[in-house]
């Protein structure tokens, strides 16, 4: 792998995802016979030994992944559970090393970083205008909010690749890469005092803190988080923080998920719609409205704003069944497309708003991944439970295999362990 000019001789272990044209039809066959089938010897996620790349500047920090995350996102990328007209597909690029749930230790700071050797880091990885170098920010960019950088299109110094963050750019390895580099702008010193691998929660917990900012102003009644995984985990830990006195309802798809729900002064609340839609409607003093055809649903009142940390099809529905008159919901979920009945959207007059990333705070100062990992330091007991599993790099199958049924293990976060520290 190539980045910035010749690569140094010394090999590195990462994760690659190749959709090559010859392998991608195999792939796809064994994914929808079974998605399991996806990791096995048809898989596009493969383990290799790379040369080790060279910076894309100066500047630009070298770093030791210790805890990588995986995300909901690399799941369904794995298991190809993507449609093939997604797009997002225009701001990726092939093959490329995912993970971009990153604690690393720094190795080298770089020409212009205040970092210093052997300091711990959590990575920003949305890849803007100051990583790419360019003097002149876009307008995104200059708000603080990479996430809208109208440069991801585009090639970095890194090559030609295009992305949108580490983890999707040809080039530019994202954390399943034992070695990695990063812009100064994206590493985030890990609080003294809080457990390195605990920091592969930041970034799910910065994007319910953004979930929060999109929700507006307070809401004039109950707060209904779909999902219990550790985005949904980590908008119910934001609801909790920033509107104390309202209650919070979280939909729990396996018994594990309920006490850490319960640990966030929330309630859980069973994931089937059969059952949480009515439940809904009686704590809300709805009427239950039952069609000709199709579920019910709350007429008159319901959850006043609904944070959907899944964004399929089912959930939208689900959302819209539940949702008060003029209610809001915030998706911050991605899923396969499918037909959705969105009647309840008109009838109802609801605000369905999307929420993508994060950056700096609405208020400029501080950056939510600092805030986020302020409150991980804070509430580091609590916030333990969520890291349940790790596995170690050359052990990414099984890794993968239970963060996409993590009803079979228990498990909530699944990360993979790189690095001396990470495995003692």
């Amino acid at each position: 792998m190539r980045v910035g000019g010749t690569a140094n001789v010394i090999g590195v272990r990462a994760l690659v995802f190749d959709p090559a044209p010859h392998r991608l039809p195999l792939a796809g066959v064994a994914s929808r016979i079974r998605p399991s089938w996806a990791l096995g010897p048809a898989s596009l996620l493969s383990l290799r030994e790379l040369p080790e790349p060279l910076p894309p500047g100066r500047d630009w920090v070298r770093l030791q992944t210790l805890w990588a995350g995986i995300c909901g996102s690399d799941v369904k990328e794995v298991l190809l559970q993507a449609a093939a007209d997604n797009p997002l597909s225009g701001l990726v690029s092939f093959p490329h090393v995912p993970g971009h749930e990153v604690v690393a230790r720094v190795e080298d700071p770089g020409s212009a970083s205040q970092l210093r050797a052997g300091q711990l880091v959590v990575l920003d990885p949305w890849v803007g205008c100051l990583a790419r170098g360019l003097e002149q920010l876009c307008p995104a960019c200059e708000q603080g909010f990479p996430p809208h950088c109208r440069c991801q299109p585009d090639g970095g110094p890194w090559g030609t690749g295009r992305g949108l963050h580490l983890g999707n750019i040809r080039g530019l390895p994202g954390g399943f890469a034992e070695v990695l580099h990063a812009h100064p702008s994206q590493c985030h010193p890990l609080p003294d005092g809080l457990e390195p691998r605990l920091g592969v929660l930041a970034d799910p917990l910065a994007v319910g803190l953004h979930a929060l900012e999109r929700a507006g102003e307070e809401p004039p009644g109950p707060i209904l988080v779909l999902g219990a995984g550790t985005i949904g985990l980590g908008l119910a830990l934001a609801a909790r923080a920033k509107w104390p006195q309202l209650p919070v309802w979280v939909t729990a798809a396996w018994p594990h998920q309920r006490d850490p729900i319960s640990l966030l002064g929330a309630e859980p609340l069973p994931a089937q719609a059969a059952a949480v839609i009515p439940e809904v409607a009686r704590r809300t003093g709805a009427r239950l409205v039952r069609p000709w055809r199709g579920g019910p649903w709350a007429l008159g009142s319901g959850a006043a704003l609904v944070l959907d940390s899944i964004g399929s099809g089912a959930t939208t529905e689900l959302a819209l069944r539940c949702l008060a008159p003029r209610g809001r919901i915030v998706v911050v979920g991605v899923a396969k497309p499918e037909r959705t009945e969105t009647t309840l959207a008109y009838y109802k007059e609801a605000e369905i708003l999307g929420c993508n990333g994060y950056g700096r705070s609405a208020s400029g100062e501080p950056h939510l991944l600092d805030e986020a990992l302020q409150i991980l330091a804070q509430r580091t007991q609590e916030l333990r439970r969520w890291c349940t599993h790790s596995f170690p790099l050359g052990s990414y199958r099984a890794a993968f295999a239970l963060a996409a049924n993590p009803g079979q293990g228990a498990a909530i976060k699944v990360s993979l362990q790189l690095g001396e520290e990470a495995t003692r």
